[in-house]
């Protein structure tokens, strides 16, 4: 009979700490969720958009032209998701990529979320894109894609607006309106903060002119709207001088919700005093006034095939760096984490799988992270699963 209680309980416990199927979509709190950039084009994938994103500053992607600085671990993909490069693998085999477009691949993503823990993802939607009708209708089909694949995954999703390079609001104010009238947001698998559906605007910077009117009316036009707002913004939103500065932390509280920005900021142990001298003031000045506040961390930083320069600026220490940020998030008493990036692969900051045997050949240089390819999202989910049961109702 002891024996007996003793398996029930252990059951017990087991199912307890298992995490949902469903992630519930009332609130990031507790969640871990990623950015989706979701913008790679190929030849052939219907876009009509050629190498987008893989290709170099000069418009070509072959040996000795890229722009991302890591390559994606195909070794999953169907014959339909994968897509060959003019590169070759040390063996002298194609490389093969993948297109966002494709909504199979899209689907396997939010299946690695599943299976490793991850919560969901603010799926980017680039205001200089959407500018266009091809970027629209790309950005369109790619978002249909994530909606589809986190709905089927039982993942959380919520738009994200990226005003970097585009802050006119007459291109936010169409498309959000339109975005709200189909009613998305009031599915089951969009993101909720405070009784409302949550979208996030990124890019307030007080060395960005532009960007403070553009808030302005950005955050006032979402409230009007119904919707709870996350903003993005520069990491020295709250120590920065000048009027400037000042509007930015005006326009901060009035949102709901804070995420700094802090890819680039630091590398190797100076995460330890990044956070004691930023990340902790950040979020006591955020839980004083009553706002959400949403920590930035990432795996590494690259960006030689982009810029020219800048190959491995920030190493990734096989996981160690990540693994640091992600328990430092912790320490300071975040209630939510944001992974930036899963799939971006132009900065070298995407989690997901990465081939550890990337093309050669050329003037191009690839991270090669060692194996398993898989470190990142076990790490990231790992992490989930602490965030998580931290944050449950007792």
């Amino acid at each position: 009979m002891k024996r007996l209680l003793f398996t029930l309980l252990l059951l017990g416990a087991s199912l307890q700490a298992r995490p949902p199927e469903t992630i519930p979509n009332d609130t990031p709190e507790g969640l871990l969720l990623c950015g989706y950039q979701g913008w790679f084009n190929t030849p052939g994938d219907g876009s009509g958009r050629g190498w987008r994103h893989y290709r170099g500053t000069d418009g070509r992607f072959d040996a000795d032209s890229a722009g991302i600085d890591c390559w994606p671990d195909m070794s999953e993909a169907s014959p339909q998701e994968r897509y060959e490069t003019p590169l070759r693998k040390p063996d002298g085999s194609p490389a093969f990529v993948f297109s966002s477009r494709n909504s199979a691949t899209v689907d396997r993503h939010f299946r690695w979320m599943r299976e490793y823990g991850i919560s969901g993802v603010f799926f980017q939607r680039f205001l200089q894109e959407i500018r266009t009708p091809g970027g629209r209708e790309n950005s369109d089909t790619v978002m249909a894609n994530v909606r589809s694949a986190a709905r089927k995954h039982g993942r959380v999703w919520a738009l994200m607006y990226d005003a970097s390079g585009c802050e006119e609001f007459t291109v936010f104010e169409r498309d959000f309106r339109r975005f709200a009238a189909e009613g998305t947001a009031g599915e089951p698998a969009y993101l909720r903060y405070r009784g409302r559906p949550l979208v996030a605007v990124w890019g307030l910077f007080a060395n960005r002119p532009g960007s403070i009117p553009f808030f302005e009316k950005a955050v006032a036009l979402a409230h009007e709207l119904g919707y709870s707002v996350m903003a993005g913004a520069d990491s020295h939103w709250r120590t920065a001088k000048g009027e400037a500065a000042g509007r930015v932390r005006a326009v901060l509280e009035q949102v709901e919700l804070v995420s700094p920005w802090m890819v680039g900021r630091f590398s190797g142990t100076e995460a330890e005093r990044y956070y004691r001298e930023t990340v902790r003031p950040d979020a006591e000045w955020c839980r004083s006034r009553g706002i959400g506040f949403l920590p930035v961390v990432f795996p590494g930083f690259s960006w030689g095939n982009l810029k020219g320069k800048g190959f491995d600026l920030i190493p990734r220490e096989n996981g160690a760096f990540f693994r640091r940020q992600l328990e430092l998030a912790e320490k300071c008493g975040a209630g939510m984490i944001y992974v930036a990036m899963f799939d971006e692969m132009d900065e070298g900051t995407a989690i997901f799988k990465l081939d550890s045997v990337p093309p050669s050949g050329g003037r191009n240089r690839f991270l090669a992270p060692p194996p398993p390819s898989d470190l990142y999202l076990r790490l990231a989910g790992e992490a989930a699963e602490r965030l998580r049961r931290r944050t449950a109702a007792p």
